[in-house]
């Protein structure tokens, strides 16, 4: 080899030998910010709070993990943020509600984002949206439900809350009035407790044991139904949508149920670096199975079901595969609960 070509050469090597060592420190992270798609005080906070306990210790560097909420159209604002504009370093990742994963496929023009782009982390939990009745409504079953109308609280159209009791009026022909404008899940949470509302449908369960256990301890509301694709292991005889549904329409309503699948994805933005989302995704992994971050769970009566990314990227790919006159349909229902 020439001189000329011996430094090429060496000049070669000390640009890789550079690059593996940036590599190496773009994986420790000063500070991690975790976004919340929903308002302070309700179960994606309280979800976001642990995590951030925990998880900072588990990365190299021991980053210290920062909680913001984002709320607004129902996370939609922070769904769009963290595929538009947050840092791609890892240095931001967020928590949304499963559901808003499916916004854009679903046909809401105001989800710019592609779901298969997003880089799932983990979820800590599963997701039984339950139809909640508060002690003094006239309600004890959910046939009541498809029999006479009832006030239902909901923070935005576009919110679980909003939608899901609309979707059963269309699916199951029940006869909830869904009353938008409330703060966050916990604006409706109060609006019950003052008697402005006698329901609120499309709360998770779980979460519900954490920001609202002394309703369940003190029988302040009744679970009269499930919207999920099997019962709750706590609710054994409280029936699911699909005890009401008729045949024509259990297709579209599986789709639309089976998006709910986890209570709160935590997801890295498009295009992370390889090296930090396998950290990132490691990091949770590892957090899931720690004895503090059970116990600290416990303490806080959550109840923890993890999964990997590889899990849910299954579960997500089959649902955004679904047969195109399922979506069509699902998306038409959608469309018509916001024509926008």
């Amino acid at each position: 080899m020439n001189r000329l070509g011996g430094a090429f050469a060496r000049m070669g090597l000390a640009v890789l030998m550079t690059g593996a060592a940036a590599g190496a420190r773009a994986q420790i992270l000063p500070r991690i910010l975790l976004v919340v798609g929903s308002p302070a005080g309700g179960g994606y906070d309280a979800n976001a709070r642990l995590v951030a306990r925990h998880l900072g210790p588990l990365l190299p560097g021991a980053p210290g993990v920062v909680v913001q909420d984002m709320p607004g159209a129902g996370s939609l604002i922070a769904a769009n943020w963290l595929a538009n504009s947050a840092p791609r370093d890892g240095t931001a990742i967020a928590i949304l509600p499963n559901a808003t994963i499916f916004e854009a496929m679903l046909g809401n023009a105001n989800a710019h984002f592609d779901a298969r782009r997003l880089n799932m982390l983990g979820s800590a939990n599963e997701s039984t949206a339950v139809a909640a009745v508060w002690r003094t409504a006239p309600f004890t079953r959910a046939q009541e439900f498809l029999e006479r109308e009832i006030l239902v609280g909901s923070s935005a159209a576009t919110s679980n809350n909003s939608v899901l009791p609309n979707l059963l009026n269309s699916l199951l022909h029940t006869k909830f009035k869904v009353v938008n404008g409330y703060p966050g899940g916990s604006g409706v949470d109060l609006a019950l407790e003052r008697g402005e509302v006698q329901a609120a449908v499309g709360a998770d369960y779980d979460l519900m044991k954490v920001t609202r256990r002394d309703w369940l301890r003190e029988g302040k509301v009744r679970i009269l139904l499930q919207a999920s694709l099997t019962r709750h292991r706590d609710l054994p005889d409280v029936p699911t949508v699909f005890d009401l549904v008729s045949p024509e329409n259990r297709d579209v309503l599986q789709l639309l149920m089976a998006r709910q699948t986890y209570g709160g994805l935590f997801i890295a933005p498009p295009d992370t670096l390889a090296p930090i989302l396998a950290m990132l995704r490691a990091g949770f992994e590892k957090m899931f199975a720690e004895p503090d971050f059970l116990a600290d769970a416990a303490q806080a009566d959550m109840t923890i079901h993890a999964s990997n990314a590889p899990q849910i990227e299954a579960t997500l790919g089959r649902l955004l595969a679904s047969p195109p006159e399922v979506i069509a349909r699902a998306t038409a229902e959608l469309r018509r609960l916001d024509p926008q």
